[in-house]
């Protein structure tokens, strides 16, 4: 799969993730996953699984974070049916004012045509010092 065509995938997959996560509907966001998806965030053990997901990123929500904003700096195939990209992103309140940002790495898996995350390593840029 060429650079091009990962990056026409992933700009569907983004609006759609940022879709369910500022819609507030983790349902949607969670089926974006494979069902055997591994979530690993800051000091937080692995997870696993679609209501591991859903519960990471209701819990994101639920401590303010009301939109979220992804920045892609890398995307590339591993594979015919894997890829990862790897970005930045951006939590904000409902204010507009910052509520957590940092990095990401996503590996993507292709089943039956379609992207799943697969999995989701994101960590904060913010010391707690900063919270």
């Amino acid at each position: 799969m060429s650079a091009n065509d990962l990056k026409s995938n992933w700009q569907g997959l983004y609006e759609n993730f940022l879709s369910a996560f500022n819609g507030h509907d983790m349902n949607a966001l969670s089926a974006m996953y494979t069902e055997d998806c591994v979530v690993m965030t800051t000091g937080q053990p692995t997870l696993k699984g679609r209501d591991a997901a859903k519960a990471v990123f209701g819990a994101i929500q639920s401590s303010g974070a009301n939109t979220a904003k992804l920045i892609l700096e890398e995307i590339g195939g591993l594979g015919d049916n894997m890829a990862f990209e790897r970005g930045c992103y951006v939590f904000n309140k409902a204010d507009g004012t910052c509520f957590d940002k940092g990095k990401y790495v996503g590996i993507w898996k292709k089943i039956d045509g379609q992207w799943f995350l697969y999995t989701d390593i994101f960590n904060t840029d913010v010391s707690s010092s900063q919270s």
